[in-house]
């Protein structure tokens, strides 16, 4: 700044003034040493006379800071209607970029919340065909045993338990977790203590599950409850700031939710009389001190070629083993649509700048007598430059503050709506480094729209205001060129948002677009899972669902009822047919179903027929994707393929065909599936119960509940809820992504047409002479709103065809978020276009159309 270079001056001076005061000194017959003492004893303290004059300088300069400052406060008092409008601008900018940057930085950047987290590491068996991952328990074992690299290793397993206690029973979500796992995420028990091995009868609560059920009641410790029918004790209680954030693994049907339990894991030496490819873990461990993650994987990739050695069961030949960061595959799957996200919010905020930048430029415009005159009477230009970048920063640090309590309320409202959308979502919160951010951010686009007005009044000189006519000077004319141009970029910003939430909206119609007969908004959905030596055999379980399944029909308004057991998959083999490469076997999931489940679910036969409840062979009905990636165009009736039913000596006849139907997961492709009668099927203990009805199946659901509950109170029915509610809960990420990019859209448009009618009335309002004129020598009023239109339409086709060509490629970045919708969508790219067009048009025409009712007296007289 410049009082430093004066104080170098100064010092320059000083030292000068010292040296002049020795030479004397010396000519009056001092020895040097002498001299320079007297002389500087003389001076005095050289730093103390720099400090005070520099507090002499630096006065004024904060004095006139403050004058700025106070100036500014005054004059947006005196005008409420244009700081209300800006205020609102900025806390729409503001705040909408602090509610992402809220959920970016506790999602990607923050560390995970256990102890060393840059330590944590995630073990899997990757099938690249697939798309999937997992760990057999065996493996895991002798992970344990033979690895160095790493202090513990853990492993989970995501299960969903029917708990009873005190009379209520109900489906929770649980880990099963090997003993490590404590270690590893530093946890302590608020109450009692933690398992510590494998295999026993205990139970530790997480802490809103101990205080929703249990009502912080300390003698829970010790009770016991029933577990899938088995007591075990509960043993402790995890404090409340304990949160469970692995990631959950590529398996179907396993969804991410609150963890309320946590078992201790089945899987110990014993378990390796497993085959190796049946047991389904996630694994994480824990680097030793000074390990890198280069050599844990270099080791762990000896050990699994050993293993694949002891075994060559041809497993091995069909995964990769996987070592990497936990946090970075925690974040595999929302990384990229955050930054998506990320990158759209900050294109509001740019809007957001540009509408200030032409509100101050239009603002200034109507004050150059004003500025004039105050450089007339010795105000520099510096000065004017403090002048209106005080008033950019006052802006916007009030609507910084606006848009905190903005950010505020979105992030509430984030989490309210979509829990467990995102990962750690529920940890977001506003903490000090997002109140830096937030800070940052106002200061820096008060900084921006601040300096435009500064820069447009210093190309042109200041004293050509005060001449008569001065308003239509050539800057004005350039003026109003910065203004086009900033409401162009404006627009061309919004077609980038417009397009990418229209491609959001056109993926969830296709994923929402049922096939005739199958209609959700009719069916409930309901669970019931059996344990104890009662249900030990088939025949006794499938007595049981004959059961259930008459007493639901019984229920009135009920028109159909259907079972389906918790899904299997298993590589596909068909009878005759040479098996498939190593790596190439497609895989599909096999469901044990029964005969109401057809019209229950509402899926639609093409070919043969549907099982029945008491098919005397072996039978199997396909879907599309089965037949056409197995059998191509030949006909499958009558195949034979293998099952996972050892009752069926794994082959069944191929009977019927039915269309794919998207009925479990809204985004997912149909895969090939295959439906067996469930009385030959050995995985019955766990069902899911379809019921379709007449009226709303909400209010017909608790009856059906209730009878099926009478045919065993023991196991009662429980996840209760239609089949739309269970279809919207699937997307909840893709739902979530669509109501902040909608949202973003929505306020970019809304600001761009802002802009847009803020431009062309102000150009409306700085013709009105000439347009006086026009009307005069005999203009119609027609010709006035086409003149009006054809200079607004430009700057929007302008914009347009900007954001239509950067759109062209940063939608290609959405690729991840689409579902059955290319990034380059022409007729979304076209309807789009169009609305906008017409939607600036509406926003020009009240200017137009003002313009056009001008009085031709009036006008000529305007100044």
């Amino acid at each position: 700044m410049r009082w430093r270079s004066h104080l170098s001056d100064l010092t320059r001076d000083m030292q000068d003034h010292i040296e002049e005061e020795i030479r004397d000194n010396i000519a009056r017959g001092l020895p040097p040493d002498e001299a320079r003492y007297a002389a500087l004893r003389k001076f005095g303290n050289m730093t103390r006379h720099r400090e005070d004059t520099r507090a002499v300088w630096i006065q004024p300069l904060l004095e006139q800071f403050a004058q700025d400052a106070r100036y500014g406060l005054r004059t947006l008092r005196r005008n409420p209607a244009f700081t209300l409008v800006a205020i609102i601008t900025l806390a729409l900018g503001i705040g909408m970029n602090t509610a992402v940057f809220s959920i970016v930085n506790t999602v990607l950047i923050e560390p995970l919340p256990y102890p060393d987290p840059q330590r944590l590491v995630w073990l899997a068996e990757w099938n690249e065909r697939f798309k999937m991952e997992a760990v057999a328990g065996p493996d895991f074992i002798d992970w344990q045993k033979q690895a160095h690299s790493f202090e513990k290793i853990a492993s989970y397993e995501y299960v969903d338990p029917v708990i009873e206690f005190g009379g209520n029973s109900d489906q929770h979500r649980a880990v099963e977790i090997s003993p490590e796992f404590w270690s590893i995420s530093g946890a302590h028990p608020a109450l009692g203590k933690l398992f510590t091995a494998a295999g026993q009868d205990e139970i530790v609560l997480s802490y809103p599950f101990f205080e929703r059920q249990f009502g912080h009641d300390p003698r829970v410790i010790g009770k016991l409850i029933t577990l899938q029918g088995h007591p075990v004790t509960i043993v402790g209680v995890l404090p409340k700031t304990f949160r469970f954030v692995p990631p959950v693994a590529g398996f179907p049907g396993i969804e991410p939710k609150e963890i309320d339990a946590y078992i201790p894991s089945a899987v110990s030496p014993a378990s390796q009389i497993r085959g190796r490819n049946m047991a389904i873990l996630n694994v994480v461990a824990k680097l030793g001190p000074n390990v890198s993650i280069d050599a844990a994987r270099t080791e762990m990739n000896a050990i699994q070629a050993r293993i694949a050695r002891q075994n060559p069961n041809g497993f091995y030949n069909l995964v990769q083993l996987r070592v990497q960061p936990l946090q970075e595959r925690l974040m595999a799957r929302d990384r990229r649509p955050l930054l998506v996200l990320l990158t759209a919010v900050s294109f509001v905020l740019l809007i957001a700048c540009a509408n200030m930048a032409n509100l101050l430029l239009a603002r200034a415009a109507s004050r150059q007598k004003e500025i004039a005159i105050r450089a007339a009477i010795g105000a520099g230009r510096a000065r004017l430059l403090r002048q209106f970048l005080a008033e950019g920063v006052l802006l916007s640090l009030l609507g910084g503050v606006a848009g905190l309590a903005l950010a505020r309320w979105a992030i509430a409202l984030i989490i309210r709506l979509s829990p467990q959308a995102i990962p750690r979502l529920n940890e977001v919160h506003i903490d000090t480094q997002v109140l830096l951010f937030t800070l940052g951010l106002s200061l820096t686009t008060g900084i921006l729209f601040g300096l435009s007005p500064a820069i447009s009044f210093s190309k042109h000189e200041l004293h050509d205001v005060l001449k008569e006519g001065g308003r239509t000077s050539s800057a004005a004319a350039a003026g109003g060129r910065v203004r086009a141009a900033l409401v162009a970029i404006e627009m061309a910003l919004a077609v980038i948002l417009l397009i990418s939430a229209g491609l959001m909206v056109k993926s969830f119609w296709r994923m929402n677009t049922h096939p005739a007969g199958f209609d959700p908004e009719k069916i409930s959905v309901m669970k019931v899972s059996l344990s104890g030596r009662d249900y030990a055999t088939l025949a006794a379980q499938a007595t049981y669902m004959d059961r259930i399944l008459d007493r639901a029909a019984s229920v009135p308004g009920v028109t159909a009822v259907g079972i389906e057991n918790a899904p299997v998959r298993g590589v596909i083999g068909v009878e005759g047919q040479p098996p498939f490469s190593p790596g190439q076997a497609p895989q599909a999931t096999y469901y044990s179903v029964s005969a109401g489940y057809l019209r229950a679910i509402g899926m639609a036969l093409q070919k043969g027929r549907w099982v029945t409840d008491n098919e005397r062979n072996a039978v199997a009905v396909i879907n599309e994707s089965f037949a056409r990636r197995v059998f191509g165009s030949n006909d499958p009736i009558g195949r034979r393929i293998r099952t996972p039913s050892p009752q069926d000596a794994s082959m069944a006849t191929i009977v019927g065909v039915v269309a794919n139907l998207r009925y479990s997961k809204l985004d997912a492709e149909p895969e090939p599936e295959t439906y067996l009668p469930y009385r030959r099927s050995p995985f019955l203990r766990s069902v899911d119960i379809v019921v379709r009805t007449i009226g709303d199946p909400a209010a017909i659901a608790p009856a059906v509940r209730k009878q099926i509950s009478t045919v065993d109170s023991r196991h009662p029915v429980f996840g209760v809820k239609t089949l739309e509610q269970a279809l919207s809960e699937s997307i909840v990420p893709r739902r979530l992504n669509l109501f902040l990019l909608g949202s973003f859209a929505f306020a970019a448009l809304f600001m761009a047409l802002i802009g847009i009618y803020g431009v062309i009335a102000y150009s409306v309002t700085q013709r009105t002479h000439e347009i006086g004129v026009r009307m005069t020598l005999g203009a119609q009023r027609a010709g006035v709103v086409r003149i009006v239109l054809r200079d607004g339409l430009a700057i929007a086709f302008v914009g347009v065809i900007v954001g239509l060509i950067a759109s062209f490629g940063l939608t290609r970045w959405m690729v991840s978020m689409l579902f059955d919708v290319q990034p380059v969508d022409l007729p979304t790219f076209a309807i789009v276009t169009s609305a906008l067009m017409l939607t600036a048009s509406l926003a020009m025409g009240i200017p137009a159309l003002r313009a056009a009712l001008v009085d031709p007296m009036i006008a000529l007289r305007y100044e």
